[in-house]
Parts: structure tokens; C-alpha cells; sequence
């Protein structure tokens, strides 16, 4: 059987040595170092994960599977916390009753067939470039601020940013410059690795993991601060897949739709001040700013971030 037809279930099946043989498979046929077959526990659900290396780049494996995606607003009871913070929003923005709004920013619900595929367990920023520490951007930056060791820098100026990473010792671990791209451009960047971007499909499946809640770890989220004012709060917490997904609403994702952004609204609602509640709807796992997807694709866009995420299709 192509391991692209492996179903969730039949993954389930499969006793540790039979799931590691598979996995090892898998790693052969597509050009990928095995980094290990566990268990994995997250929003009191608990599945087997694969995890894969290529190019430094970590890669969870996700069955073939028919899921439901999308989300109804009409049946989503928020905890008196959220309606709150909503109706505080409701004033000052004009905003329909809370199931409709909630209905109008999540994508609808559909069932859908998903061959089995591998997803990045990062998003790919298509605007960082590696360089070597002896390129001239970079050096001109260390002749500037000096070593930082231990410590990680980004600087920006009339032309490319220019980030490093400095180990223990003050040497240059690592370094990139960030260019202002295109969505085309990074698409094309992730090509050129062997991957692709995952589709909008693929990125609510990846993200909520099968889940039917409005997050990927249930219906509830904290209605007295933001995701942003919440550093320890569960969204930075990887996902059912081990993915760290949906986490920070100024670091949304592209799809292989370009109109379509995932996990995110480059943080205008956070940054607006607009209630907490609206700004925990931003990393819902079905969550759809149309406008926003839209802009972002207008000549009037600009972003120094443009973040994919990587999938891989199976042999």
C-alpha cells in the first residue's frame, strides 16, 4: 500500500514495532532521517506521532484520514468570560451577536479526504535567508553592536535585516538576512527544498488535529488578557501532531491559497486593542479574516514575515 493511502486508523492499529518499521519506510522512500515513534498526549486526546528530520527541518507524519473541518458559530456556548469580553467589544466595533460573528471569521464546516502527508513542525519564514557568518551584512552588524553571546539579534536598517544567532562563546551559530519577498517568491524558496506549501484543507487538519472545538484544545480561552499578554498560555503549547502551530495572531500563515491565511491576522486585531476574546478568535483553528487574506495579496501589503507551512507528500 503507497503510504499516502495510510489511514489514521490503520496508523492506530499498528503495534510500536510495526509503526516503527512503517515510519522507517516512510523515511527511506522520501529522503528523511527517523527522529522517533511516540505516544503523545494534548487536550486529554492521545495518539502515535512520527517525527522526521530533512535539511534541518522537523517534519510530524499525519494519516490519511475523512475529517470534518471548519466551524459552526451557532453552536459555540462561550463561558461567561468570553461573553464579557465580547460584549465589551460589541460597543465599540458594531459587531453582530457573538454566534454570528464567530460564524463569519471561521471557515464552513465540510468534510474532506486527506491522503496521508508529512507537515513542518515549524512554519518556514520564505523572507529568511541563511548566509554565512562571514557575509558582509552580517559583519557589519557584529562591527556595530559587537558579539552577543548567548543571545540572539535582529537588526534593521535601510536595507536588509540582518538576523544572528550567537552560541555560548560569542561565536556565530547561525545567520540570515530578511528580505522583503514575495508570496511567490517563498513558495518558490520552499520548492526548491522539495516541499510544498499545505493547503488550507491540510493546515486546519495539521492544526486542530480532528478536534471539533473553536480551539484546537477545546472551546475556552482566557477572557481577562490577550494571547500576546499570556506568554505561559496554552497556545504555545505543541499540538496533538507535536506541531507548534497557530500560537501568535502576528505570525499568521499563507496557504497554498494565497488569499487564505491560517492562524493569524498579522495581529491588527491584538494590536487594535479590540478585546480579548477577539484576539483568542484569531488562533481559532478554522479562522478566517477574508478581508485580511485579501489585503495581504494588494499592492498596499507589506510584510517582513511571510511563513508557510511545509508539507511533503508521501511516496
Amino acid at each position: 500500500m503507497p503510504h499516502a493511502d495510510l489511514t489514521a486508523a490503520a496508523w492506530r492499529d499498528l503495534s510500536d514495532e510495526s509503526a516503527t518499521e512503517v515510519a522507517r519506510a516512510i523515511a527511506s522512500e522520501n529522503d528523511l532521517a527517523l527522529i522517533g515513534v511516540r505516544a503523545r498526549e494534548y487536550a486529554g486526546r492521545r495518539q502515535r506521532i512520527a517525527v522526521f528530520e530533512r535539511d534541518g527541518l522537523r517534519f510530524s507524519l499525519l494519516p490519511a484520514d475523512r475529517v470534518t473541518l471548519g466551524f459552526d458559530g451557532h453552536r459555540f456556548t462561550p463561558t461567561e468570560a468570553q461573553a464579557e469580553s465580547y460584549a465589551d467589544s460589541v460597543d465599540e466595533y458594531d459587531l453582530p451577536p457573538l454566534a454570528e460573528h464567530v460564524d463569519a471569521m471561521t471557515s464552513p464546516v465540510r468534510t474532506v479526504d486527506l491522503p496521508a502527508v508529512l507537515v513542518g513542525i515549524e512554519a518556514f519564514d520564505g523572507c529568511r535567508v541563511d548566509v554565512d557568518a562571514d557575509d558582509p551584512r552580517v559583519q557589519e552588524v557584529i562591527a556595530h553592536l559587537g558579539p552577543k553571546p548567548g543571545c540572539e539579534i535582529t537588526s534593521t536598517g535601510d536595507g536588509d535585516g540582518v538576523r544572528i544567532r550567537f552560541d555560548q562563546d560569542g561565536g556565530i551559530a547561525e545567520a540570515q538576512v530578511i528580505e522583503d519577498v514575495t508570496y511567490a517568491d517563498a513558495v518558490r524558496r520552499v520548492t526548491e527544498l522539495g516541499l510544498r506549501p499545505a493547503s488550507p484543507d491540510e493546515w486546519e487538519y495539521a492544526c486542530g488535529a480532528g478536534a471539533t472545538t473553536l480551539f484546537r484544545w477545546g472551546d475556552d480561552c482566557r477572557g481577562d488578557r490577550s494571547p500576546y499578554d499570556d506568554p505561559d498560555g496554552v497556545q504555545h503549547k505543541p499540538n496533538l501532531w507535536g506541531l507548534r502551530i497557530g500560537q501568535d495572531s502576528y505570525r499568521h500563515e499563507w496557504t497554498s491559497e494565497p488569499t487564505i491565511v491560517c492562524g493569524g491576522d498579522g495581529g491588527g486585531t491584538e494590536c487594535g486593542g479590540a478585546g480579548a476574546f477577539l484576539a483568542w478568535l484569531t488562533l481559532a483553528t478554522a479562522y478566517r479574516d477574508v478581508d485580511f487574506g485579501e489585503w495581504l495579496n494588494s499592492p498596499a501589503a507589506y510584510s517582513d514575515t511571510l511563513l508557510l507551512r511545509p508539507a511533503i507528500d508521501l511516496k
